[in-house]
């Protein structure tokens, strides 16, 4: 080996060593108080050891202040490249709060924009370690022009790998888009706020002063429904990451991963009787139906505090990855309205995306009435559901257990054959009706035959169709077949395995997509 190639190779090793440690030893200890880990130690966190093969490890720029002053910027503040998550292999981007703030230069934009192309190309999984302070303003490398492009890729790649945030930090105006533009979005608690104006932009703006609790991890979660999940710091936002994964597959061409199991598909759950009250009045906890039913009693809630009404979360039947949608009886009348509808419809465009079919649990009065919904646009919301349920083409089974009223039950639960459920089971229990029964109730009303308007609507909300009523008239439109409680579990394995092979297709059209609500 001659002294020029000697040179070249230790000038190689001299710039990722020094890379290696960001922007120094001082900036690790700070990131360290902060409860934060680097940017290394959270791709470490979260593949499998020794499995990162870096891209991009020589980059080293120089970050020019428009006061003439200059920075180092290893790496330019972005670490990228591929490693195995539970044998599979992954794409991750790290941004490093170590390196002027995390923040977006040219060379950390092109890093990105890179590296989603090339995951689109490989059909593999992108995850984002998020902790940046947005576009590095001051300084003379101010990227506007790449961020578009930027936001365009995560666009265009959307539903074909699956793409998922980590927010461990801040992040600001522009840059916020990213994380919702994702397939789903983690925050750690206490560290991670995801603002379009922050406090002191808002301040600034406005002279509105703000909390400091807006934008945080319970914020979204609770209010705006933008996280799907909260992490208690960095560490256990990253392993539910790890989890997440288990449930999906690397593109929309693949089948998600089975998950081996002991729990047998033949299993009965007789404890669901003792569970779910028969008197339609009582409530119960649908988390314990869950758990009953489930593979090994285990489940990844989404969205868990927002519209907590609805559950939405993924687990496995006989080792198969599906996403189940349930109503939440603990929550009062588990009314559908329009937060509840947002956060189905997101649910249920990931599972269509992804090849995991639905399990719905259905026991559900109407949609909530009233002004204010009506207001705020309670059809649209409805409409986009319905929209999505009926063009959606992964196997779709119910379960009626209690209720399927009005629309709520009837149509986007999957409690009627002609929006496209699959498979239909009902409990012997079960009652239908549809929206008209409030119509009369309103005559009733009118002619002043009923002095409590409330009272009245739940005296004739129980005067529905029982399910062996149904079997008489309505089987070919509503329900397959009628189960006792205790074969819930292996009737829902059985309906998937029927229609695991479904093959629908619509009338052609040049364009992927139609017009649905918004």
């Amino acid at each position: 080996m001659n002294d020029r190639m000697n040179a070249a190779i230790q000038k190689l090793r001299d710039i990722q060593d020094k890379n290696l440690i960001g922007g120094g030893q001082q900036h690790i200890d700070r990131q360290h108080k902060r409860g934060k880990m680097t940017a290394r130690e959270r791709i470490d966190c979260l593949i499998d050891p020794g499995t990162f093969k870096e891209l991009g490890s020589c980059v080293q720029t120089t970050g020019y202040r428009i006061d003439g002053r200059k920075s180092d910027a290893p790496c330019d503040g972005a670490i990228i490249g591929t490693a195995k998550v539970d044998g599979r292999l992954t794409a991750v981007y790290a941004s490093d709060f170590t390196v002027l703030g995390g923040s977006l230069g040219t060379q950390h934009i092109q890093k990105c924009a890179q590296l989603i192309n090339m995951a689109a190309q490989w059909g593999i999984p992108m995850v984002w370690l998020l902790d940046s302070s947005g576009g590095r303003l001051g300084y003379t490398d101010l990227p506007t022009a790449g961020v578009d492009w930027y936001f365009a890729l995560i666009s265009r790649y959307s539903g074909l790998i699956p793409q998922i945030t980590a927010l461990m930090g801040p992040c600001i105006a522009g840059q916020a888009y990213a994380p919702v533009l994702c397939d789903f979005l983690f925050m750690s608690r206490g560290t991670s706020n995801l603002w379009l104006g922050g406090p002191r932009m808002t301040e600034a703006a406005t002279s509105e002063k703000i909390s400091a609790d807006v934008g945080g991890a319970d914020y979204h979660m609770k209010y705006s429904g933008t996280c799907d999940v909260v992490g208690e710091n960095d560490e256990d936002n990253i392993k539910k990451v790890r989890k997440l994964l288990t449930y999906l597959p690397a593109n929309y061409r693949e089948m998600p991963p089975l998950m081996p199991t002991s729990d047998s598909p033949e299993r009965e759950v007789a404890d669901l009787v003792e569970i779910v009250p028969d008197q339609f009045d009582q409530s119960y906890d649908m988390y314990q139906v869950i758990k009953e039913i489930v593979d090994d009693g285990k489940y990844f809630d989404i969205k868990e505090t927002y519209a907590p009404n609805l559950i939405t979360c993924f687990c496995h039947f006989n080792g198969q990855a599906v996403g189940l949608v349930a109503c939440n009886r603990s929550r009062p009348g588990s009314i559908l309205e329009i937060d509840s509808c947002d956060k189905y419809y997101k649910f249920l465009q990931v599972l269509d995306a992804y090849n995991l079919p639905l399990v719905c649990l259905v026991d559900t009065s109407a949609y909530v009435p009233g002004q204010e919904q009506e207001e705020i646009g309670l059809l649209r919301h409805i409409g986009k559901i319905l929209d999505l349920y009926a063009t959606s083409t992964i196997p779709k089974v119910s379960v009626v257990l209690r209720e399927a009223y009005a629309d709520a039950g009837s149509m986007i639960m999957g409690g009627s054959r002609g929006m496209g459920v699959d498979v239909c089971f009902s409990w012997p229990v079960a009652r239908f009706a549809v929206q008209a029964s409030t119509f009369n109730l309103k005559n009733e009303l009118d002619m002043g035959l009923e002095n409590d308007a409330y009272e009245g609507y739940l005296n004739r909300s129980r005067e529905k169709i029982d399910v062996f009523e149904v079997a008489e008239s309505w089987t070919a439109h509503v329900v397959d077949e009628i189960i006792e409680p205790k074969d819930t579990r292996k009737k829902i394995i059985e309906g998937l395995e029927i229609a695991k092979n479904k093959k629908e297709t619509f009338l052609p059209r040049a364009k992927t997509h139609g017009t649905s609500p918004v």
